[in-house]
C-alpha cells in the first residue's frame, strides 16, 4: 500500500511539474513572439501572420505584412505601410506618409507632422486621425474620435464615419509664410454623399468645402 500511495504521489508530482513546464514554455514563446523591435538608418519589416510588441525606427519605414499584429508604432524619418487586415494600437511618423490596407484595426490613434494618411475599405481606427502637414484620405473607413489637420485636404469616400469633430486648425505661421498666404490655395475638404461627420466641422481657415448634399454631417462652425 505504501509503495501504491508513493507511486500516486510521484505521478501527481510528475504531472504538475509537467503542465507547469507547458506553462513556463508557453509564456515564454509568447514573451519570444511579442518582442520590442527598434533600428537606426534601416527599415523593418513584419512577416505576415507575426506578432510583436513596440516597433520603433530613427531612419527607416515600418512594413507590415497580411495579418500582422503590434503595439505601438513610431518613426521619425520613414513611412508606415500596412498590408491588409493587419491589427495595431497605434502609429505616428514625423517625416513620412501612412498607408493603411483593407480591413485594418487601430486600437489607438493614426497622426503624422510631415506626411498624408490613406486608409483603404474596412479600417477601423478606435481614436483620432490627424496631421500637420499632409493629407488626409480616408475610404469607407470609421473613426471614433476626430479627423484633423493644419495644412493638408481632408477626402472622407465610400461611406466613411468619423464619430468626431472634423478640425481644419489655423497654421503656424512666420511673417514670410503670411506674405505669401494669398497665393496659396485653399484646402480641399471633401465629403461624399455615402460618408458622415457625426459631429461637428469645426474650421480655424479658410477652406472650400465640397459636401455632397446627401451627407450626414453636423454644425458647420467658422473660427475665423
Amino acid at each position: 500500500m505504501r509503495a501504491f500511495n508513493y507511486k500516486i504521489r510521484l505521478s501527481t508530482a510528475t504531472l504538475l511539474a509537467m503542465v507547469l513546464g507547458s506553462y513556463l514554455y508557453s509564456a515564454s514563446a509568447d514573451a519570444a513572439e511579442m518582442r520590442d523591435i527598434s533600428r537606426i538608418n534601416r527599415s523593418i519589416h513584419v512577416s505576415a501572420g507575426e506578432w510583436v510588441g513596440d516597433i520603433s525606427s530613427v531612419n527607416g519605414g515600418i512594413d507590415m505584412a497580411k495579418g500582422a499584429n503590434a503595439q505601438e508604432l513610431s518613426t521619425v524619418n520613414g513611412g508606415i505601410d500596412l498590408d491588409d487586415n493587419v491589427t495595431i494600437e497605434q502609429a505616428e511618423t514625423v517625416n513620412g506618409g501612412i498607408r493603411i490596407g483593407e480591413n485594418v484595426t487601430v486600437t489607438g490613434s493614426l497622426e503624422t507632422v510631415n506626411g498624408g494618411i490613406r486608409t483603404s475599405a474596412g479600417t477601423a481606427v478606435a481614436n483620432r486621425v490627424r496631421t500637420v502637414n499632409g493629407k488626409i484620405q480616408l475610404r469607407n473607413t470609421t473613426v471614433g474620435k476626430n479627423v484633423a489637420t493644419s495644412n493638408g485636404d481632408i477626402s472622407l469616400r465610400d461611406g466613411s464615419i468619423v464619430n468626431g469633430d472634423l478640425l481644419v486648425a489655423n497654421r503656424r505661421s512666420n511673417w514670410w509664410s503670411r506674405l505669401w498666404s494669398s497665393h496659396r490655395r485653399h484646402l480641399d475638404i471633401t465629403i461624399d454623399a455615402s460618408s458622415a461627420v457625426r459631429g461637428d466641422i469645426h474650421l480655424y481657415r479658410e477652406v472650400d468645402l465640397h459636401i455632397d448634399d446627401a451627407a450626414e454631417v453636423g454644425e458647420i462652425i467658422r473660427h475665423y
